[in-house]
């Protein structure tokens, strides 16, 4: 359960600057005294492991606008990533200063998200909480003459930005409630006029230590001789700039990692450090997300939110997994335990991709995060949920163990669980298909897990697996648009004369069988293995003189599913029994028939 904590006023900074002990601080000056990245490289490639920080603190801060953006899943989640490997915290903080930008249910719908993807923050606080404090530092700042008040309407603002841009300034404010006199401040109120309170900026630069992402090559605003930047508002609200300064040093955090947007801010935030005399934390901005095109991930598209992948019926760890490669090299990350062999299959991906939670945990390291743009490519996406669909239910197959190289053992016992799990999930998909309702055989375990492995391979989502699965239920009407498409291309003839022949072998092999194994305490009903399809199919190519498998094979798939595609024929035939097998052949045949005297 997420925890909420509370700080009072008095002594708030002793008690956090307690915590940054000389350890801490020592951690901090080790950090500071090299750059990550140097202009023009990916991460760095040191094989040395990364010393964990004591007592580390991060934080995700969205603010309520409306639904979790993908990037800010992302966030939280590489906030999540360093916190958990490096046994510290991470904390929620909703940043609803702007009212006039927050949106009803966001909050909720926030949280909601990150229950879904299992990011279990350690805190939780909401920044309305704590307005009395944000006063209380704007008074410290104007009493230390580091603030002042601005008194200028919103025209007065227009006309000053217009003018300064036509002297070539890039300014937007020329400073001049700075000379402002006592006398002067106190006739304003006095009047009832609004005012804001701006940040005195300074003409000398700044010494900007390197951040943990882009090192000392940070693409940011000058360092020096920025705007008289707005920390409280007219309305008793505090800016960004300070709320997130005066929280984050409060709240004892160590390590802020955000998006790339965010850069600019970095002059100001750290002025605002030195001027309260606080010691800044760690930053790391994370590189941008982008289209595949290259052009900007625009939030006013539904599927660059969360709640579009949570409807679509994403497994949260395979998103996870997606965001978790966007910008971090994890084959560095691997490579630095083990080495890897050239793996790409056919499709472009491979599977030393695919991580669980745990794993990224492990192999996380925010030395290998580039600086460059990283593309949302949904089949990338599409890969890892059809591949964590399979590592769940340990159908991986032959290159399954790809999965593992590099990386921290899982536990076995957590895939039986999860298997089962899945296999739940499906039988309750299945209850809920109207076409099924009171079908026997979506009780039977055994003959849904049967159907749950034969459908895996050709499955993306879980929510679409059940309506590719009626037909091992239901048996075919041969009437819908598939089933007579694939008639139409068929000889009627030929197609009788197969699937009779193919029910009349089947059955004598099967019988055959049986009575080899009567004698035997060898169960009667295992005899109907996929080998002896595979005998039974050869038998027929070489009888019929065929010289490829789907002039035999399309007509009996036909007959048993009225589907083109699906499980192969032996593997379907042992799912369904022979019985239902023979049943469907011989309904299949007589549907022909019966077309053909219609014809005539």
């Amino acid at each position: 359960m997420t925890r909420h904590f509370a700080l009072t006023r008095p002594s708030l900074e002793s008690v956090i600057l307690k915590r940054l002990n000389r350890s801490h601080l020592a951690y901090l000056h080790q950090c500071r005294s090299h750059s990550t990245n140097q202009p023009g490289e990916g991460p760095s490639s040191s094989s040395k492991s990364e010393v964990a920080p004591p007592a580390a603190r991060l934080r995700f801060a969205p603010s309520p606008t409306g639904h979790l953006h993908l990037g800010g899943l992302r966030t939280a989640l590489f906030n999540h990533l360093l916190a958990r490997k490096w046994k510290g915290k991470w904390l929620l903080r909703i940043e609803d200063t702007d009212r006039t930008r927050y949106t009803e249910g966001a909050v909720d719908s926030l949280r909601q998200a990150l229950d879904w993807a299992g990011l279990d923050y350690d805190e939780g606080r909401s920044r309305s909480e704590r307005l009395d404090i944000y006063h209380h530092y704007t008074k410290h700042l104007l009493e230390h003459d580091h603030a002042y008040e601005c008194f200028c309407t919103p025209s007065e603002l227009e006309a000053i930005k217009a003018s300064l841009k036509t002297q070539g300034q890039r300014h937007s404010y020329d400073g001049r409630c700075r000379h402002l006199t006592d006398e002067d401040k106190g006739r304003r109120k006095r009047t009832g006029q609004k005012f804001v309170v701006r940040y005195k900026s300074s003409s000398e630069a700044l010494v900007i230590p390197p951040d943990l992402i882009f090192g000392d090559h940070q693409p940011s605003a000058p360092t020096a001789g920025f705007d008289d930047f707005v920390l409280m508002k007219s309305d008793g609200w505090p800016t960004y700039h300070l709320a997130s300064v005066v929280d984050d040093h409060l709240m004892g955090i160590t390590h802020v990692l955000r998006g790339e947007e965010w850069l600019p801010s970095i002059p100001k935030h750290h002025s605002l450090y030195q001027a309260m005399g606080w010691q800044p934390p760690q930053f790391a901005h994370l590189p941008l997300l982008c289209n595949t095109d290259g052009t900007k991930l625009s939030k006013r598209r539904g599927d660059t939110f969360v709640q579009h992948y949570m409807k679509q019926g994403y497994e949260p760890p395979a998103l996870l997994n997606f965001l978790a490669l966007m910008g971090w090299d994890y084959q560095t990350a691997l490579s630095t335990s083990t080495s890897l062999e050239g793996h790409i299959r056919s499709d472009g991906h491979s599977l030393y991709e695919l991580f669980t939670l745990p794993q990224l945990i492990n192999s996380f390291d925010i030395r290998h995060i580039a600086h460059r743009k990283a593309a949302v490519n949904p089949s990338k996406l599409d890969f890892l949920n059809k591949m964590t669909l399979r590592r769940m239910a340990g159908r991986l197959g032959k290159d399954g163990h790809l999965v593992s190289v590099g990386k921290a053992e899982s536990n076995k016992a957590e895939h039986t669980d999860e298997r089962g799990e899945l296999i739940g999930r499906f039988q309750g998909l299945l209850r809920d298909q109207k076409a099924l309702q009171g079908c026997d055989r979506v009780e039977d375990l055994d003959f849904v897990t049967k159907v749950f492995d034969a459908e895996l391979p050709r499955t993306t989502l879980l929510r679409e697996m059940p309506m590719h699965s009626i037909f091992y239920f239901l048996p075919p009407t041969y009437e819908c648009h598939e089933s007579q498409t694939i008639m139409k291309d068929l000889n009627s003839k030929i197609y009788c004369q197969y699937v009779s022949l193919f029910a009349d072998t089947l059955q004598s092999h099967v019988s055959s069988a049986t009575a080899a194994v009567a004698s035997t305490n060898i169960n009667t009903k295992t005899v109907l293995t996929e080998d002896l399809v595979w005998d039974v199919i050869h038998q027929l190519m070489d009888q019929l003189r065929l010289d490829k498998k789907p002039k035999l094979l399309v007509p009996i798939r036909h007959a048993l599913t009225e589907r083109k595609k699906g499980p192969s024929i032996p593997e379907l035939v042992t799912i369904l029994g022979l019985d239902e097998t023979l049943s469907r052949l011989r309904r299949g045949g007589e549907y022909v028939r019966e077309q053909q005297r219609h014809r005539r």
